[in-house]
């Protein structure tokens, strides 16, 4: 088995048990037993539970990037900003631990400063990846950046509510982002 591959299996394990106990409750001892693997081997790819964190986070941005990137050649370009909007939506449905997980990461960066860097990756990564399909649908503007910024933000905060108040009316914010989006789109 590749090193890619033993990293990959400590990655899903690590999702799976930080999951379903929380970050807080999931030891590196319970990762192992998932993975079929020595704790000692987990120590060799990985210096801490926070930088496992990190990689879980990551390797979920990886594939949401891909899926994103697999709907825009699927949709006509005049699509591509209602496919930007709704996979995130549809993630806080599908995937609400994986919120979770990255809710916890931003706190560990808050508290920690040593690992402010992981999460400074993981949000770059994620502005880059908006900024690509933003380009696509803003080809001349200069805000792109900033765009993804705030997009970002608006994914997280309105998904961080959802978690919180289950009776918060995700569907319609979205609903409402995707008019914002399509508004500025019509005024260039």
């Amino acid at each position: 088995m590749s090193e890619k591959n033993k990293k990959q299996i400590i990655i899903y394990a690590a999702k799976k048990i930080m999951a379903a106990k929380g970050y807080e409750k999931a030891s590196i001892k319970e990762i192992a037993k998932e993975a079929e693997i020595t704790s000692g081997l987990i120590h060799y790819y990985f210096k801490n539970k926070e930088e496992i964190l990190t990689a879980v986070l990551m390797d979920a941005c990886n594939q949401h990037v891909i899926e994103l990137q697999n709907r825009q050649e699927r949709a006509p370009s005049e699509d591509i900003s209602t496919e930007a909007i709704r996979v995130p939506k549809e993630k806080v449905g599908k995937e609400p631990d994986w919120y979770k997980l990255r809710y916890e990461l931003f706190a560990i960066g808050l508290r920690n400063s040593s690992h402010a860097d992981g999460v400074n990756t993981v949000l770059e990564y994620e502005r880059e990846s908006i900024s690509t399909i933003l380009t696509s649908i803003f080809p001349e503007s200069q805000e792109i950046e900033s765009l993804a910024s705030i997009l970002l933000a608006c994914f997280d905060g309105l998904a961080l509510q959802k978690l919180l108040n289950p009776e918060f009316d995700l569907d319609n914010a979205y609903d409402v982002l995707q008019k914002l989006v399509l508004t500025l789109k019509d005024t260039r």
